[in-house]
């Protein structure tokens, strides 16, 4: 870590850094453009699971907090067993001579007792002489009494003794603890006197400033990473403007992604972020897994994310209100699912075509030949038929090897008055079941006969799901010269 911080504070690498977010940023979203959702290998899906999984991992550690601040740790307690250990002899030893005086002051004898006895004993006084009327008794209680003075304050000094020891080894003990501490990249906080003694897990921690940032930064690096491959993924399936809404809150995040490393420190943001990103990436993994897509695949993946969240939850012993965010970004896109706003992942729209003359053959057709402004997508194409003559709709649609999906074809006519389109076909078959692995998609068509003139507006959808793509066209009642036509192939 030293080499890595001494190379940073060179001045060519400091103005390196400050382009660096903006290079990888670009760097990865030009790349997954390039390669997501034109042939998804499994190099990828490994890619994404090691991504989550560190995220994952990341997460977790940046949850630790100390529960108990002026709680002791393992180490602190068997420091301060050690130092009662030493401090015992000590106090054993003062003990003893304290007892002895008790018992014989215990035994004298009473003052009238005493003095009936030996009425004419006296007790030798060295410092001064014994004032009359002065029975045995009572300078025996006096010689008792100077004589355990003595012993308690010799007892006293030890016990003294044995605490300034004491403090002595706690407050080694304190410092070992906190060298250790400091070695494994945590702050230590002071033993106070009160000190509670609590169970210490791993997460029962205080990272250092430095270490929360060195995981912030990565957890940074993990989320950018899947934003950047999601958008590009939900794009390609997004085939509606309500689906498109998802892709823009993405793409909003993965903009955003490269100002939140400070917000990421935070346990609750992290957390929420994570379950985004978790039923997004599992809706996506699953189907190249499970051979399908639908709702139940769809719920599975939130509840699998939601269950990772509850997990780290427990772990990290925090409270529940952490778990507002992932419960709430679970029931909206499970909402937005059921409203047909996710895009149908991991199916992709690849070419389509509007035609007629159709050759089932080699999926080749009759279009009419485009203008300028068609050809760079300015204006819709159009179909110039015979009234009594069919129309066709061709697609072809991508989707991983073996997986299984039924489409339809939804017909729109658009009202020349009001300009809205009103739905006047819903088209599936048997026919129209994709089995995907075909790089350029599988094919499939749909046709239509006695179409009036007008603007018509045709979905290529996931059955009673997402659009996955669309084509508008219009539509002439007349026929066109040889030349108005070229021959085109579904790809």
């Amino acid at each position: 870590m030293k080499f890595v911080d001494n190379l940073r504070e060179k001045p060519a690498v400091k103005k390196i850094e400050k382009f660096a977010p903006a290079i990888a940023f670009l760097g990865g979203f030009g790349w997954d453009s390039i390669t997501l959702g034109q042939m998804v290998e499994s190099s990828d899906l490994v890619f994404l699971v090691a991504y989550y999984t560190g995220a994952l991992i990341l997460v977790i550690l940046l949850s630790a907090r100390l529960e108990h601040p002026e709680g002791w740790t393992k180490d602190r307690l068997r420091a301060a067993a050690a130092a009662q250990a030493k401090a015992a002899p000590a106090q054993a030893k003062v003990a003893a001579p304290i007892n002895r005086p008790v018992q014989a002051a215990a035994k004298a004898p009473s003052a009238p007792v005493a003095a009936k006895a030996a009425p004419q004993q006296v007790a030798p006084q060295p410092s001064a002489a014994p004032a009359k009327g002065t029975t045995f008794g009572a300078m025996a209680n006096r010689f008792v009494s100077e004589q355990a003075k003595v012993v308690s304050n010799q007892a006293k000094e030890a016990a003294e003794k044995a605490a300034e020891k004491a403090k002595e080894a706690a407050g080694k003990a304190s410092a070992a603890a906190e060298r250790f501490a400091k070695n494994m990249g945590y702050e230590s906080t002071a033993i106070p006197k009160n000190a509670i003694v609590v169970e210490h897990h791993f997460l029962d921690r205080e990272w250092s400033a430095e270490w929360r940032q060195r995981f912030s930064w990565a957890v940074q690096f993990c989320f950018g990473s899947l934003f950047s491959a999601l958008v590009v993924c939900y794009f390609k399936s997004s085939g509606s403007l309500a689906s498109f809404i998802l892709v823009i809150l993405l793409a909003i995040l993965l903009v955003g992604n490269e100002f939140l490393q400070k917000k990421y420190e935070s346990f609750g943001v992290s957390l929420a972020f994570l379950s985004l990103l978790g039923t997004m990436f599992m809706n996506f993994t699953l189907p190249h897994l499970v051979h399908r897509i639908g709702f139940i695949w769809f719920f599975l993946s939130t509840l699998l994310s939601l269950a990772v969240c509850v997990f780290i939850w427990k772990v990290s012993r925090r409270s529940k209100k952490v778990l507002i965010a992932p419960i709430g970004i679970s029931v909206c896109l499970v909402a937005a699912y059921l409203m047909n706003w996710v895009p149908p992942v991991p199916l992709v729209l690849k070419h389509q075509l509007v035609c007629q003359n159709f050759d089932k053959t080699d999926y080749s057709c009759d279009v009419d030949a485009p203008g300028f402004l068609q050809k760079i997508g300015l204006k819709a194409p159009s179909v110039h038929h015979l009234p009594d003559q069919e129309i066709y709709v061709l697609a072809s649609v991508y989707a991983p090897a073996e997986l299984k999906a039924a489409i339809e074809y939804r017909w729109y006519f658009q009202n020349p008055v009001t300009g809205k389109y009103s739905l006047t076909d819903k088209i599936s078959s048997g026919r129209m079941v994709i089995n995907g692995g075909r790089e350029d998609g599988f094919r499939s068509f749909s046709r239509k006969k006695n179409v009036p003139a007008g603007r018509y507006r045709v979905e290529i959808a996931f059955k009673d799901g997402a659009v996955i793509g669309s084509q508008s066209f219009d539509v002439f009642d007349e026929a066109r010269d040889s030349t108005g036509y070229v021959r085109a192939v579904l790809q």
